[in-house]
């Protein structure tokens, strides 16, 4: 196996606050081995990203997912050096190991906030994986920034995106950013722009701490100013920009009007909810879609188990989150449609392949791959094998699904011959 790794043995989560400053101080960079790959234009490939591209699964993120990533598997295929932030046993946080109980791996002592850090010593060592989970695309430049996480610390030290992947020279890049701009607002029904949602709006943003969609716009000048930069040094030989998922799609979300027609999913949705939902019937013919999410609201607030398709209905406090309607939909949609022009666009000018994920998705949708409605009786696969247990993220058998795409597009736009993975 041709990659590497920096990592130590597990640290204790009080030590957090110490581990997090020792990454923003000055060190020797390490510069990974000399090897061999199957072509010269992999000689130091970077991938740039967020969670999908780090390797975080069900709500979680540990050595073992980010050796799953499409990208690690993508610089084993090439045969390429490819160090990446490893993180010590159990994670930062722990993924969940059990949908039904939320248990996550570790045992009883791991928790969401639970963080068991990595070697604090190396964390300014040259890596290749310099992807963040919670990485917006402002996060390709700015080293601080509304989505900044202790990830972002202890993955990068201080350094944006874009500063820590020249570090290794790159010759090839891929480059998976702008999800975040819009999966956190799809997840809980906010179809707002931060710059422009009006009061009320601005109050549900704030209620269910969420940023909001950025405008295509800010995208774009964000976007640009990124692969601007990481192209500036003359290193880059080649490269993949990614294109933004559909978020609309995402197995989190589902057709509300099931909870009407399906009496056996309405059951397993009480059970999640924590007792019975009401629900307003509104929703019938509607083909708004309803976050899977809300039930962790509807648990800890009886009052909000009602569910509404149309807002502003006083009998359902949350008709206006966790639900998209049509019409909050094609504002995804449009805005979606809006990032991926340009992202296409933007590696057609630089001489990159595009690729756009949205087209593996459909075609597991399409075989039922991926189910409709989450089996939410499943202790370890509720939205089916290719998604992982947080309802959003790739299970393995995606990301390498996502690398052998990545591996026929690469070798017929660069005539390169990486040989796919099994």
């Amino acid at each position: 196996m041709i990659s590497s790794k920096v990592r130590a043995g597990a640290v204790g989560v009080t030590a957090l606050t110490l581990a997090v400053a020792a990454c923003t101080k000055d060190a020797v960079d390490i510069l990974p081995p000399k090897t061999t790959p199957v072509n010269a234009l992999f000689t130091s490939y970077v991938s740039l990203g967020n969670s999908i591209t780090a390797g975080y699964q069900s709500g979680g993120i540990m050595d073992s997912t980010q050796r799953q990533s499409y990208a690690f598997l993508l610089a084993q295929q090439m045969r390429t050096q490819f160090n990446y932030p490893a993180l010590a046993t159990p994670g930062c946080p722990p993924p969940v190991v059990n949908f039904l109980t939320q248990a996550r791996y570790g045992g009883s002592n791991s928790t969401s906030t639970t963080c068991a850090l990595r070697d604090a010593a190396s964390a300014n060592a040259i890596i290749n994986n310099v992807a963040v989970p919670g990485a917006a695309s402002v996060d390709l430049t700015a080293t601080t920034s509304a989505s900044s996480n202790i990830l972002t610390s202890l993955f990068l030290g201080g350094k944006s995106q874009v500063a820590k992947a020249l570090d290794a020279r790159p010759t090839f890049a891929t480059v998976w950013m702008g999800n975040n701009d819009v999966l956190d607002a799809a997840a809980k029904g906010l179809a707002y722009f931060s710059n422009t949602a009006s009061a009320g709006e601005k109050a549900l943003l704030t209620q269910f701490a969420s940023p909001g969609i950025t405008p295509a716009a800010t995208f774009i000048t964000n976007y640009r100013n990124g692969i601007n930069l990481l192209n500036s040094r003359g290193t880059l030989k080649g490269g993949v920009l990614i294109g933004v998922v559909n978020v609309t799609a995402i197995p989190l979300l589902f057709p509300a009007e099931s909870l009407y027609t399906n009496p056996t999913f309405k059951a397993m949705f009480d059970a999640a909810a924590g007792g019975t939902v009401t629900l307003i019937p509104n929703c019938i013919g509607s083909h708004a879609l309803l976050s899977f999410a809300v039930t962790s609201v509807m648990r800890s607030n009886a009052n909000f188990r009602y569910v509404s398709c149309q807002k502003n209905v006083p009998a359902a406090p949350l008709g206006d989150a966790f639900v998209l309607d049509t019409t909050d939909q094609r504002i995804f949609n449009s805005t979606i449609t809006a990032y991926n022009a340009y992202i296409a666009a933007k590696a057609d000018s630089i001489g990159f392949a595009y690729f756009d994920p949205n087209a593996a998705l459909g075609q597991l949708r399409a075989a039922g791959a991926i189910p409709t409605l989450p089996n939410v009786t499943s202790a370890t696969a509720p939205f089916g094998s290719y998604i992982s247990l947080d309802g959003v993220h790739p299970a393995a058998p995606a990301h390498k699904l996502i690398a052998n795409s990545l591996v026929a597009l690469i070798n017929t736009k660069y005539r390169t011959n990486i040989t796919a993975l099994p």
